[in-house]
């Protein structure tokens, strides 16, 4: 794998025109390329520190910040968005908090809520901490830096959860042109052959047609598309498994993990220390 920085592929959820329906599709959003590493002494080729990323390392523990739920019995079932050349997966560093801001512009009411409560699924599950750092003004865009140094200082980027609206954001519009899309998300990679890793990445999220979920009473179909991106966010792909949440078109939905994306989170959960 090449060194550099680059924004793994988002997945989407796709609601149909104007009816809110929790249908996934496969929409790439780009290319996935890059990595590095925040240790010195194994920077990217080239990278300067201070300028391509961070100079110093922050919130660094010599042991993992905690151990992922043990996943149940069976095999299968998940899929990896980005695998090193020995199979394991790309991961977050468990070792370091996940920061995480909000752009609460579009926020359906609750959404807070139903956002912390999905990260804590996915943290029960992998082991990761997430750390609140607030909200943000930051638009989501495709092609967001992971090093911000003007906006975040000296560190990777916290990852953006943006709530916004098909008429905001492109990201939002489905491939023909018609759908909109409920959510989607990717982590940002960082690193140098088997350095690679995640620092960062955005989920974005369809404030208005989960707003009209929530007031129909429809809380479990808005926390499935949050599980769902949660999951691309933090390294799953989608699932070949038709009966698990990252499976491509979740027409249940399921609005909590199951074996298959359990056993995943937990490899996510149980990467290297960095």
């Amino acid at each position: 794998m090449t060194a550099g920085t680059g924004r793994g592929n988002r997945g989407g959820t796709r609601v149909r025109a104007v009816a809110v329906a929790a249908a996934a599709v496969a929409l790439a959003i780009g290319s996935l390329s890059g990595c590095a590493t925040l240790r010195s002494v194994a920077t990217a080729p080239g990278a300067r520190p201070g300028i391509d990323l961070p100079s110093t390392s922050r919130d660094a523990s010599p042991t993992p910040l905690g151990r992922p739920a043990l996943a149940p019995a069976g095999v299968g079932g998940y899929a990896f968005t980005l695998t090193h050349d020995d199979g394991s997966a790309v991961t977050f560093d468990p070792c370091r908090p996940v920061h995480v801001v909000v752009r609460p512009e579009h926020e359906p009411r609750g959404g807070r809520a139903l956002l912390f409560e999905a990260l804590g699924e996915v943290s029960a599950a992998t082991g990761l901490q997430f750390i609140d750092d607030g909200t943000t003004t930051e638009l989501p865009t495709e092609n967001r830096a992971a090093f911000q140094p003007a906006v975040y200082g000296d560190r990777w980027a916290p990852v953006l959860v943006a709530w916004s609206s098909p008429e905001e954001s492109p990201m939002l519009h489905g491939a023909d042109g018609i759908s909109t899309v409920l959510g989607r998300a990717g982590p940002d990679t960082f690193g140098y052959d088997d350095d690679v890793r995640y620092v960062s990445g955005l989920a974005i999220f369809n404030g208005p047609a989960l707003d009209a979920q929530l007031r129909l009473g429809e809380s479990e179909k808005a926390h499935a598309v949050l599980l769902h991106e949660l999951g691309h966010l933090v390294g799953l792909a989608h699932s070949p498994d038709p009966y698990q949440v990252m499976y491509d078109t979740n027409l249940y939905p399921l609005p909590r993990y199951r074996a298959g994306d359990l056993r995943g989170l937990e490899q996510l959960g149980m990467g290297r220390c960095y």
